[in-house]
Formats: C-alpha cells, structure tokens, sequence
C-alpha cells in the first residue's frame, strides 16, 4: 500500500509535467518562414529617378498583401537591395538574394541594368520580373526567366508614331536620342520603323551623348547632311512633330533647349518623359509635349485604378506617387504574388511557370497577359499630353506595333 501511494505521488507531478512540458512547445511553436522576393532598385546614380519610385510601390504592395495575410499563410518579405546604377553591384546584388533563397526576384527600368542582373537569376532558376525595363527583346536574351511587367518599347514606339499621324495629322517628324543607352537607342528605331510604316517620313535622326554641349545643335547638322544627301529641301524645323529618346535626368532639358532653338512644334518622347520636371518645364515652355507611360499618376482624368492607388500611396508615404513606375513596382510584386497564390507553392520553377500563364492580371498600370511563351505582356498604353496641365489624351493598344 505505501509503494502504491509513492507511485501515485510520483505519477501525478510527472504528468502535470508533461502538460505543462506540452504547453511550452506548442506556445514557442516557430512562426512559418516568410515568402521571400528579392528587389533590385538602383537608388542612386542616373536611374534612380525611375528606381526609386519603383520600390516605393513595390514596398507598398508587400505591406497590403501581409496586412491581407500574407501568401499561403505567410508572411512577405521583400529583401531589397541597392544596385547604385553600377552593373558590378548590381550582379553581386543578384548573386546575394539567389542565395537568400527567394522565390523571384522584382526590379531595375534599365536594359543594361536589367542584363546585369537577370541571367545570373536565371542560371540559378529564379524567374526576374523586371518593373520597368521595355526593351521587348529583353526575353529573348535571358531566355525562359525573365519577364517584363511593363509594355515593351515597340508597343509604346508605336502607339507615338500612330497618334502623331492619326491625331496630329503628322507626315514628318525628327528625331532626337541618347547615343550611348541601348533603351533609347531602340525607342528611337522602335518609333522610326513605326512612323515610316504608316507613310511618315523621317526628315532628320541625331544622336547625342550627355557631355554634348548643344545636343539640340545636332538636329540641325543632321538635317543639313540628309538634305545635302537628298535634296528634298526641308530641314528638322519643318518637321510635323519632334520625337526625343532621352534618360529621365536629360528629358527636360532637351525640351528646354528645343523650345529655345525655335522649334515649336509637338515634342513627343517615352515613358522616361514622366517626370515632375519634365512637367514643369514643358508647362513652362508653352506646351504641346507628349509622352507615352503605364499610368497617369497625379492626373485627374487618369482611370479610377490610378486615382485609387494615388490615395492609397499618399496615405502611406504622406505624398503622392513620383510617376508611373511606383505602379509598375506595385504591379511586379502583386504579378508575383498571384502567381504564388496559383500555384500554391514558393518554388521558383512553380512560380515561373504560373507567371507565364498568367491571363488578365489586372494591376494599376492596366491589364497584363502573357500570350503563349512570350513574356513580354499585352497592355494599353497611356498617352499624356502637357499643356498648361498634363492630361491623358488616349489609352489604346497599337495597330502596328515591330517585331522585336
């Protein structure tokens, strides 16, 4: 009886111990690891007027998702890294979140940047999303991983050179374009196919590079060659409509010595046009600018989706979006995100394969589809003309629009 009594004394305390053993454990459970995506942004140097924007509004997409609760249960987390505008920093930035282990990585509105970055994701089969980059090869050249969020720059090309005809009533135009950038070196062969295939014809083409005094002084020469060359007696200033290829730190400074120069005619430019100084300077200069971009931001007859994320982003940074690409940041990472949902995994092969069925995501730059295995989306473009206010004058997808 008394070594009964013991055992039961024993048993007792032992199995309050357990419970309270059991207790701990499933208090101190560990919380599920976070979904990792990876963001380059180059948040210095000439592109970060672009890049930072952009990581404004990816950052602001991830904050939404989690306070929805997170994907599959889990919390986003966005690991960020700063390329500088330094294709060197930006390779080793790739290399650091392949090895962090995210699921895709978003970021960079620069061709060359972009090719610093993507293929080394793509040797580790991570799918890239680039936000803002629109060369429509880009693909093509880091084949299977790498997709642009954004139109391609021969759809927004084309959709200058079809409203400046259709429009405008243009049948000439110059050009005027970056020397030494691939992307505005491609907008410009982009637009110059386009308006020659709807009957334009291109009177002068100039390219500059940025230390050039008087890059406008270019125009001038190179409509004198071409005259001397044809004899067709007309000169850039006799052009319908100026079309400039230019980084976003360079547009309105062009636009500037443009109007200085005398040319009074429409200037028409890209996507790196949509900026607040450009604005300024194009209201100041007596107007008639047009640009193509992804959303009208900050523009109060731009679609209820763009006046939407305009309150949601100033309610978050306590000012208004920069330009469209703080939606091109959002729309990469919610891209990314609904690709996750569908395929119901983190593996980044899953994630690329649902990225590439992706159909009718609808984000706030517009409606995206990837078609077949191209992965550069079908979208509208957006086009902005400045007056005495920027105001969206169309939203259209292009008629003709180049092959790549």
């Amino acid at each position: 009886m008394v070594r009964t009594a013991v055992v039961a004394a024993l048993v007792v305390p032992l199995a309050v111990l357990a419970s309270a053993c059991s207790d701990t454990v499933t208090t101190a459970k560990a919380s599920p690891t976070p979904v990792r995506i990876g963001a380059i942004y180059n948040l210095s140097g000439g592109q970060s007027g672009l890049d930072v924007p952009s990581l404004d509004g990816a950052r602001l997409a991830v904050e939404r998702i989690n306070a929805r609760g997170g994907l599959l249960g889990r919390r986003v987390e966005l690991l960020e890294r700063d390329g500088r505008t330094d294709k060197t920093v930006v390779r080793r930035a790739a290399a650091s979140l392949v090895a962090a282990g995210v699921s895709a990585i978003i970021g960079l509105s620069d061709t060359d940047q972009v090719l610093a970055a993507a293929p080394i994701a793509a040797s580790a089969g991570v799918p890239f999303v680039t936000s803002g980059a629109t060369s429509p090869r880009l693909p093509a050249e880091v084949p299977d991983w790498l997709f642009l969020a954004c139109f391609g720059d021969n759809a927004q090309a084309a959709a200058s050179a079809q409203y400046a005809v259709e429009q405008l009533g243009a049948r000439s135009a110059a050009v005027l374009y970056d020397s030494e950038l691939d992307h505005t070196r491609v907008l410009r062969r982009y637009f110059e196919r386009s308006f020659r295939a709807q009957g334009g014809h291109v009177l002068a083409s100039a390219g500059y590079k940025p230390a050039d005094d008087d890059a406008v002084a270019l125009l001038g020469d190179a409509a004198e060659e071409r005259r001397g060359r044809h004899a067709d007696g007309r000169s850039a200033a006799d052009a319908d409509v100026l079309f400039v290829a230019a980084a976003p730190d360079e547009a309105a400074a062009l636009v500037r010595g443009l109007r200085r120069a005398g040319y009074d005619q429409p200037i028409m430019g890209g996507d790196s046009f949509d900026s607040d100084a450009l604005v300024h300077t194009a209201e100041a200069t007596g107007g008639k600018v047009y640009f193509t971009t992804h959303v009208a931001l900050g523009v109060s007859s731009a679609s209820l989706a763009a006046r939407r994320f305009d309150a949601s982003f100033e309610a978050v940074y306590g000012r208004p979006p920069q330009n469209a690409f703080a939606g091109l940041g959002y729309d990469a990472v919610g891209l990314v995100a609904a690709a996750i949902r569908r395929a119901e995994s983190v593996e980044p092969q899953a994630v690329r394969d649902a990225i590439q069925t992706t159909q009718r995501y609808r984000g706030v730059t517009g409606t995206l589809s990837y078609r077949g295995d191209d992965r550069v989306p079908l979208k509208r473009v957006t086009m902005v003309c400045v007056g005495r206010r920027p105001v969206v004058v169309a939203q259209f997808t292009p008629g003709y629009v180049s092959e790549p």
